[in-house]
């Protein structure tokens, strides 16, 4: 028992490490793919393109995208069961707050960001409804990984990355089809581990775990999970046009394959280490993906940074601007959220 805290002050310092390491190779990592563009890419082609962009089709792409933070929080409102259902402009604000942490700081902390911003009684029942959300987009992901597979013109790499992808994919859908399905035993074993446990700490992190299991109630009844689908659906659809429509207003053909192989590969790129803002990196994705259909590399840098400024910059933006009116601060609670 004397290692007991010994070992619990030693876990912030490591995790702190570990966190540091991480940015410093986002850092490196971006640098890394902002030199290769530099050196790689003829800027008056890029500027040539940017001066022939379909303004009109932009700002399309522009408001598709907004238009799909609407559709995640409704997808989020339904997550939640009376009454702590949030009101939906909280839920757009938290939302955008969220996504702005998550742009700026390692270790998706926007995640915690969204639960407390939320407000409901129990943060973690909010984390509970964020993993719901991953485990849908994830299936969405899936869907979409198979179908591109199913495509013989993509590149070998592409191939074994998605059949690697889609292996872990479904081992992780397993899981969490496995947890939905034995959320109400689990529930009733922590229940009983609460009354053999007194300890307060113990009964506390007991009482999180039955507030996540709650929060799974959406994927264990038909109706609540159709429409999550359905909402899960609207939303990559939105971003699958998003790319479709840039094409056309940097001068390309507009292509199907192309928009959904170039959202499958910055959907896993999320999970690779980057500077802040996601500068270098995202770049080198669209331009690697884009080069797979022919698309040179001065218009597909082109393209990816009216991408980058339309999905990362602007809502960044936002969120940071309504994270200011809120009054936001790490550790506080936002001082005006109840008036979103």
């Amino acid at each position: 028992m004397t290692g007991g805290p010994a070992s619990v002050s030693e876990d912030p310092p490591r995790r702190a490490g570990f966190s540091r390491f991480q940015a410093w190779l986002g850092i490196l990592l971006s640098f890394t793919c902002l030199v290769w563009l530099v050196w790689k890419t003829d800027w008056a082609g890029v500027w040539a393109a940017l001066g022939e962009l379909d303004y009109r089709l932009a700002v399309l792409a522009l408001l598709i995208n907004l238009g799909s933070v609407l559709l995640r929080a409704a997808r989020w409102r339904l997550m939640f069961r009376a009454p702590r259902v949030p009101p939906f402009g909280k839920l757009v604000a938290a939302l955008l707050v969220g996504q702005a942490v998550n742009v700026l700081a390692p270790a998706r902390l926007g995640d915690l960001a969204r639960a407390t911003l939320v407000g409901t009684r129990e943060t973690a029942y909010t984390l509970g409804t964020l993993m719901v959300e991953i485990a849908l987009d994830l299936l969405m992901l899936t869907v979409l990984v198979v179908l591109l597979l199913s495509q013989v013109t993509l590149p070998s790499w592409w191939q074994g990355s998605g059949q690697a992808l889609l292996a872990m994919s479904v081992v992780a859908l397993v899981g969490v089809a496995a947890m939905v399905v034995g959320r109400r035993w689990l529930a009733r074993l922590l229940e009983r581990l609460s009354k053999v446990w007194c300890h307060p700490w113990i009964r506390r992190i007991l009482a999180a775990a039955g507030e996540l299991l709650l929060s799974l109630d959406t994927l264990g009844q038909p109706v609540r999970l159709f429409s999550a689908l359905a909402w899960s659906a609207a939303i990559w659809i939105s971003y699958a046009a998003v790319n479709y429509i840039l094409l056309g207003a940097v001068g390309e053909p507009p292509s199907i394959l192309a928009a959904l192989f170039l959202l499958a590969v910055l959907q896993l790129g999320v999970a690779v280490p980057s500077s802040p803002g996601r500068l270098g990196v995202f770049h080198y994705l669209c331009v690697q993906a884009l080069g797979v259909f022919g698309v040179g590399g001065s218009r597909a840098l082109s393209y990816a940074f009216i991408l980058h400024l339309i999905s990362v910059v602007l809502p960044m933006a936002l969120g940071a601007a309504l994270a200011w009116r809120l009054g936001v601060q790490f550790g506080r609670a936002p001082r005006d959220l109840e008036r979103v």
